[in-house]
């Protein structure tokens, strides 16, 4: 984490590959194939900074000096930038910090990167994906996902579990929030399907009763949310460990269908359709016996007072 935190606020005028400080042998990994996820992550990174820079395909060829098929061509995944090109593209369409050393590093692997090597990529993809996939499920054993988070959660519960720094503390909350915010601000239609195992309820007893309030007062936000949904796991499941399943739905955007999940030292996103499709079936087998919030929270009233 440190040395995400270290990429990110390097300073500018450095080359990219400068502020990465990684070993020669992680800036060389390769995969046998592209990975199509990967490939997704690049290309819709630079529509999207165009577009909120609001300029068409051929504004920014010019600013680039390209052709408007060389972007057209990013954008849908015909080609990719070379690694060369990353800086002044990065550099035009205001992408900064730890997004350009990403691309660089995409761009670098020749679009076979190995998404899964670092755990703050795949919090980066997740965050991306959140903005673009037509359907997202959750579940969450543990903890209350990073999107339904308020402060005072990270702070009274996992800062002190994970023994984290005040520094390391305060870049977590920065992105959430961050990815709360721009979550708030998607305009196409979604469907957001979150199940949380009930012991993360019961962890709340450990926060401010002002701020537990708080905690589950968000909790109620988000669930009356259009397209969102949460449920409790109250109940024995044949859930394993926390997982995401993001499935493309009727969104033009999005990437291919996949699951993120994680152990305690890695975490990797799966895009083989067979797996996909088998942690999708299984979270929508369990989300049937589950409770909805609203129901819980009723139900839990007093001791979550």
């Amino acid at each position: 984490m440190a040395q995400e935190i270290a990429a990110r606020d390097a300073p500018r005028d450095k080359p990219i590959h400068a502020t990465l400080n990684l070993p020669p042998s992680t800036l060389e990994v390769s995969m046998p194939a592209p990975s199509s996820l990967t490939e997704w992550n690049a290309s819709v990174r630079f529509r999207d900074a165009r577009l909120r820079r609001k300029w068409s395909q051929a504004e920014l060829a010019r600013e680039l000096n390209l052709s408007p098929a060389t972007i057209a061509n990013w954008e849908h995944r015909r080609s990719q930038p070379h690694s060369s090109q990353i800086e002044k593209i990065c550099d035009v369409l205001g992408i900064k910090g730890e997004i350009k050393a990403f691309l660089y590093r995409l761009a670098l692997a020749d679009s076979s990167h190995n998404i899964e090597l670092t755990p703050r990529e795949n919090a980066l993809c997740l965050a991306l994906a959140e903005l673009h996939y037509g359907s997202i499920w959750k579940w969450e054993p543990l903890i209350l996902p990073g999107i339904t988070q308020v402060r005072a959660y990270q702070e009274q519960i996992l800062k002190v579990v994970e023994e984290l720094t005040e520094q390391l503390s305060r870049f977590g909350w920065t992105f959430k929030k961050e990815r709360q915010s721009e979550l708030k601000q998607r305009r196409t239609k979604y469907r957001m399907s979150i199940l949380i195992g009930s012991s993360v309820f019961f962890h709340l007893k450990d926060m401010e009763l002002a701020d537990r309030r708080e905690q589950v007062e968000y909790l109620r936000e988000c669930n009356a949310r259009e397209g969102w949904e949460i449920r409790v796991m109250h109940s024995a499941s044949t859930l394993p460990g926390p997982f995401e399943v993001y499935v493309p739905g009727d969104s033009p955007t999005a990437g291919p269908p996949f699951v993120y999940t994680e152990i305690h030292d890695l975490s990797w996103c799966i895009e083989e359709r067979d797996r996909v499709q088998a942690y999708h079936e299984l979270i929508k087998k369990n989300w049937k016996h589950a409770t909805p919030l609203k129901e819980f929270l009723d139900a839990e009233r007093d001791r979550l007072a």
